[in-house]
């Protein structure tokens, strides 16, 4: 590890890669190549290994490419980090290093996978997005001039939602299959064929099955969010599912979240008119589809000048801060609104535009057959008014203000109920970040109730961690009255 900072002018080069939390198992993400020519005309890259089953670290490399140096081998200081939003430096490391041709080195265990990709979430990764920082210094000689450059990757996202609807449910007979085969919009490639049928257990329970295979070789991670649909298409129960498509053959199977008994005895709620509505909203990976550098500045400001600019553009009015307060304002002015959502006591007026594009299910809502789209207005009583004017100051601001517990809490059921992904990820990591022996039971109901597996193995964590004062609370008694199964399955890492 390299001493106290070089404070002298430095070679920086800035890594975006988007959509990373697609990233494919055990796969090493490679930046775009870049020529250094304070370094001899050296040439380079980053290497990442976001994720997969040998290690719970992320790791990140320099490395030397082949090229036409005349040098063969060339001593660097670097310092490899991660970047916030705004710009700070989230973990750092710094290293000396003597570097032949097609060489790399850097750091296998650079940071802990869950802090990135679940309880810092929103830290290490704005809009799904890690920035990875080099910055890199010749040891013995100093630079003319400040390079800064800049790029970019992104991991190619197929996202599919489709409604399925499985007429006289109550009459399928057991092991028959019912089809659904998944097209490419594009070519209309075939890329995965579900099966659907009922089995019965050992117990003699039926239980609804689904069985996946993958008909294109390109993806090879996907993930699923699976919802029970009443008869006004609103979502009624949901699950969350990711699968890996390794190895040969690319098949897969999973269980339904209720089984045909628990259906069959409520069947005004899920059967109504004895169909079975499924939504089904799909994420293919594609993997890494494009990189490119981006921009290349010669003899620019200094990266720590650069920090404080980023936080001193917080106060100013920034096109995408513009951009916010005019939508904002349509909102508040009620400006050409075409729609109201209404709640027991109070309707808020909105934009179906804006709705949809904030949320699948508002989407799908206004484009089905429905009751809700000929009409100017959108039941939605469970919610509470306080709820609803949040929901909706973050649709239009990505705002959160005043947040407490409970308000969290509440905003987190509406935004799984509507699918506002990042809402929901942000009521998750404040719920995370402000677990007590107190409410852990609730939130461990909380995301047992809405599929969070997140959310879930934090809570599970926590109550691990904190033994006693949790499983001998008042709390823990009413967690085993409401749902002693995951009393129990909590209980129980208590003693692995």
């Amino acid at each position: 590890m390299a001493g106290k900072e070089n404070e002298g002018k430095c070679f920086l080069f800035i890594w975006k890669l988007e959509n990373i939390s697609y990233s494919l198992a055990d796969e090493i993400i490679e930046s775009p190549s870049f020529v250094v020519d304070a370094m001899d005309k050296t040439k380079w890259k980053l290497e990442l290994y976001p994720r997969g089953e040998r290690s719970a670290d992320i790791g990140v490399y320099l490395y030397r490419r082949k090229d036409l140096s005349d040098v063969a081998i060339v001593e660097v200081i670097y310092e490899l980090a991660f970047i916030g939003k705004d710009g700070s430096v989230l973990v750092s490391t710094k290293i000396e290093h003597t570097f032949p041709r097609c060489q790399g080195f850097g750091e296998d265990s650079f940071v802990n996978r869950e802090e990135v990709y679940d309880t810092k979430r929103l830290v290490f990764l704005p809009q799904d997005t890690l920035t990875v920082r080099c910055k890199m210094w010749k040891k013995g000689e100093e630079m003319l001039q400040d390079v800064r450059c800049t790029a970019r990757s992104r991991i190619g996202i197929r996202r599919r939602t489709f409604f399925w609807n499985l007429e006289n449910f109550s009459t399928l007979e057991p092991e028959r299959k019912c089809n659904y085969l998944i097209r490419s919009i594009e070519n209309d490639e075939p890329i995965l064929n579900v099966d659907l049928f009922v089995t019965a257990t050992a117990n003699c329970d039926e239980i609804i099955r689904f069985e996946l295979s993958l008909q294109n070789e390109v993806i090879g991670y996907s993930t699923l969010r699976l919802s029970l649909l009443d008869a006004s298409g609103n979502r009624v129960n949901s699950s969350q599912h990711e699968f890996w498509f390794t190895g040969y053959p690319k098949c897969t199977e999973f269980s339904f979240f209720l089984t045909r008994k628990e259906l069959l005895g409520n069947k005004s709620l899920y059967l109504p008119n004895d169909i079975l509505s499924l939504q089904w909203e799909w994420a293919f990976s594609e993997g890494v589809v494009s990189k490119e550098i981006e921009e290349v500045q010669f003899g620019c400001t200094c990266p720590r000048s650069k920090i404080c600019d980023a936080h001193k553009l917080n106060n100013k009015k920034t096109p995408l801060n513009a951009l916010i307060d005019n939508l904002k304002s349509l909102y508040d002015e009620h400006f050409l609104s075409d729609i109201k959502l209404k709640t027991k006591t109070s309707e808020f007026q909105a934009h179906k535009l804006i709705l949809s594009a904030s949320s699948s299910v508002f989407k799908s809502m206004f484009l089905r057959d429905m009751i809700e789209k000929d009409s100017d207005c959108v039941n939605i009583e469970d919610l509470s008014d306080d709820t609803v004017g949040r929901m909706l100051l973050y649709i239009y601001t990505t705002r959160l203000e005043d947040l407490t517990w409970q308000r969290a809490s509440d905003l987190y059921v509406a935004a799984d109920k509507y699918a506002i992904l990042r809402l929901k990820n942000e009521c998750s990591s404040f719920l995370k970040e402000n677990l007590s022996p107190s409410n852990a039971c609730e939130a461990l109901l909380l995301s047992e109730l809405h599929g969070d597996h997140y959310l879930k193995s934090a809570v599970q964590d926590y109550i691990v961690k904190q033994g006693k004062q949790i499983t001998k609370s008042d709390e823990w008694e009413v967690l085993k009255e409401r749902n002693a199964k995951l009393a129990a399955e909590t209980l129980a890492l208590l003693f692995e």
